[in-house]
């Protein structure tokens, strides 16, 4: 299922913010983020981008491929059970950011 909302970066220790149309794929992580043309090229730092759905909920976007949300990683505990370790990697199985 597809989500509209809205994508938002934040720069240089949060003195500039950046915020244009996005969709997300809720099932893949993926995010579709509409082009937006920057005025300035003053932006040094990128400090994180979110995306945040209609209903305010914020999803971290993956920090090396900018183009996936992170989720819990999930591993097999005790007995037939998932457990969370505390620790998020990127939707994307490809990007590098869950190599190590």
């Amino acid at each position: 299922m597809k989500i509209k909302g809205l994508f938002k970066s934040v720069w240089d220790f949060g003195n500039s913010t950046i915020i244009t149309p996005a969709e997300l794929d809720t099932e893949t992580g993926d995010l579709t983020v509409e082009i937006y043309h920057c005025e300035t090229t003053e932006l040094f730092y990128l400090d994180e981008e979110i995306f945040i759905d209609e209903d305010k909920n914020e999803y971290e976007v993956c920090p090396e491929c900018h183009n996936f949300i992170m989720r819990e990683k999930m591993f097999e505990g005790e007995g037939n059970g998932i457990d969370y370790d505390g620790q998020k990697i990127c939707s994307n199985p490809y990007c590098e950011s869950n190599w190590v």
